[in-house]
């Protein structure tokens, strides 16, 4: 019996092009806990609220010292991680298609590790580094973010560093947001795929939606519903890792031919 329904077979074997969105379910296979669904930070709403309210822009302000010490540990478990089945798949897709885009709400850096190579990081890489007073840029090393302890200094101005990443109460960076628009609406792909995200925020949903109303192939890949759920073609419960891998199998074997 074939893990893929037979009519998203005969989807993947004819297109070309595929965007895609991933959410922290995709590294949770690599051992990286989710924030939202079962079993993650914000099940424990005490931990959630403590996590949102250090990982936010005022308490950056406030207490860089606060943010850095919640930073250091969401960046020890990216350094100890590594890719996965589903990360790896992205790229088999991404190597056998015309075009593939990938929009990921992850900071742990693993798309790219894996190889993706036309990735928009919406919310950048918690190693990433810039400086609060004069902008310069740089990433912490894999021995550095095990030791942090305290906000890091700007070795060109001794000022303060700050993750390079979108924090809780900050806009969304102006050119990600550019590239999604001209990736995902103005370059439409021939279907949009969503894996391993409650998909809460609007930019993440609102591509999946707008594909699934002008009635292209639209697939969710969750392990628990959604409230896209019942807005795509196809729904399929499970870890990434365990569906991505069949459809990379699918669309490379048709490439072939």
């Amino acid at each position: 019996m074939s893990l893929l329904p037979t009519d998203l077979v005969e989807t993947l074997q004819a297109i070309r092009s595929m965007g895609v969105i991933t959410g922290a379910g995709v590294s949770a296979e690599s051992g990286i806990q989710t924030y939202r669904g079962q079993g993650g930070i914000y099940d424990d709403e005490a931990e959630g609220d403590r996590t949102v309210e250090a990982l936010s822009g005022p308490t950056l302000q406030a207490d860089p010292d606060r943010t850095w010490r919640v930073v250091a540990e969401l960046a020890c478990r990216s350094v100890a991680a590594a890719p996965n089945a589903a990360h790896d798949a992205l790229v088999e897709i991404e190597d056998a298609l015309e075009h593939f885009v990938l929009l990921t709400q992850n900071v742990d850096g693993l798309h790219r590790m894996a190889g993706t190579r036309n990735l928009i990081d919406i919310h950048g890489d918690v190693l990433d580094t810039r400086c609060m007073q004069c902008d310069h840029t740089g990433r912490l090393t894999p021995e550095q973010a095990r030791e942090l302890q305290a906000a890091p200094i700007c070795p060109a101005c001794a000022g303060t560093l700050r993750p390079d990443a979108v924090l809780f109460g900050e806009m969304l960076p102006t050119g990600k947001l550019e590239r999604l628009r001209q990736e995902m609406y103005e370059r439409t792909p021939d279907l949009v795929l969503i894996a391993g995200t409650t998909a809460v925020f609007p930019y993440i949903a609102e591509p999946v939606l707008l594909a699934a109303q002008a009635g292209l192939p639209t697939v969710e890949i969750n392990p628990e519903p959604t409230e896209i759920s019942n807005f795509v073609r196809w729904s399929l419960r499970g870890p990434a890792g365990r569906f991505l891998p069949a459809m990379a199998a699918v669309i490379t074997e048709a490439g072939e031919q």
